[in-house]
């Protein structure tokens, strides 16, 4: 079987190419926004060229830092468990059992469907909380930044920008795996 990591089956470019149309969607509309009721209360247009300016390089700083969390993110599938590495200042690394994933899903949205690619939801037992972040997880999916996330937080593993056939393939082998290789008292945390 082909190695299953972030250099067989990468994060696709398209990924980050949707994220940062949402950064510039986002931050211009707040920019107009902001213009207009700065205006409302100024007669002139002093801070105009101040604010473009500022918005430009808000946008190129998101999309870099976007940019190097995708190249800094790595994972690896082996036959026990899933290994996941992140971060640009402040590095990380979890390792995460077949035996103590909870959920498996894949997630698009319209935009996602339209260009072809998925995300990868891996939610696992958790040593601080368990029920309850779950629980937490399931109710905030798909609210506030989660398309700008990647990797690990709380309980859960999120790989973006996958093809969604790749999604499909995690999925499967990810379920086998967890047949294969039911939790045991080394890895229950007890």
């Amino acid at each position: 079987m082909k190695a299953i990591n972030e250099k067989t089956y990468s994060i696709q470019a398209v990924w980050l190419i949707k994220n940062f149309v949402y950064i510039v969607i986002g931050t211009t509309i707040f920019s107009i926004f902001f213009y207009f009721a700065e205006k409302s209360e100024k007669k002139d247009d002093t801070g105009l060229i101040g604010m473009i300016v500022f918005v430009v390089i808000f946008q190129i700083a998101t999309f870099i830092a976007l940019v190097l969390r995708k190249i800094k993110f790595q994972y690896e599938f082996g036959e026990k468990n899933i290994i996941l590495k992140q971060g640009v200042i402040s590095k990380s690394e979890r390792q995460g059992f077949y035996g103590r994933i909870q959920n498996i899903s894949i997630s698009q949205d319209f935009i996602d469907r339209f260009i072809g690619i998925a995300s990868l939801i891996i939610e696992t037992a958790s040593d601080s909380g368990g029920a309850k972040l779950a629980t937490e997880s399931k109710k905030n999916r798909g609210r506030g930044l989660d398309w700008f996330k990647l990797g690990f937080y709380s309980n859960c593993i999120l790989i973006p920008g996958l093809l969604y056939e790749d999604a499909l393939d995690f999925k499967k082998f990810i379920m086998e795996q967890m047949k294969a290789n039911p939790i045991d008292d080394a890895q229950s945390g007890l």
